[in-house]
């Protein structure tokens, strides 16, 4: 997954603000407008930066599954929270979404709240894609 140069920019200032912010900011968000779909123990939002490209594909749509209860593991989900995440997550793949979580122990995981991403891809691959990790440069030709 990669962002571009002017996108990686945007996550980063978010990422700080939301490290400095009271509390979980995924806990903020339940009930929130941005809300596209809920059910009793989970909600789905679109991703406030999405990703630019996934596995060498430009991303067309990424959302995020969030239980509502504070959780860092699915692991950790209720029975409910389990049938309730996989309808979502069921019927998202069945749309042509990727499906992407980050282990709890990861450390590239911005918020310490379970989220799996949802990510609808496009079908064309770029003709060359480099990737320079110090400075971030991107070349999509």
């Amino acid at each position: 997954m990669h962002h571009y140069r002017s996108t990686r920019k945007r996550y980063t200032k978010h990422n700080v603000n939301d490290t400095q912010a009271e509390g979980c900011t995924f806990c903020k968000e339940i009930g929130s407008p941005q809300s596209i779909e809920e059910t009793k123990t989970m909600f789905v939002i679109p991703n406030r930066i999405s990703y630019d490209l996934f596995e060498g594909l430009p991303v067309l749509d990424h959302k995020m599954v969030i239980p509502k209860r504070h959780i860092e593991s699915i692991d950790d989900f209720t029975k409910q929270e389990k049938l309730d995440f996989i309808k979502i997550v069921g019927a998202h793949e069945k749309e042509g979404y990727s499906v992407y979580a980050r282990g709890s122990d990861n450390v590239n995981r911005s918020v310490r709240h379970q989220h799996t991403h949802l990510i609808h891809l496009g079908s064309k691959k770029p003709n060359l894609v480099l990737h320079i990790r110090k400075p971030h440069i991107l070349l999509h030709i």
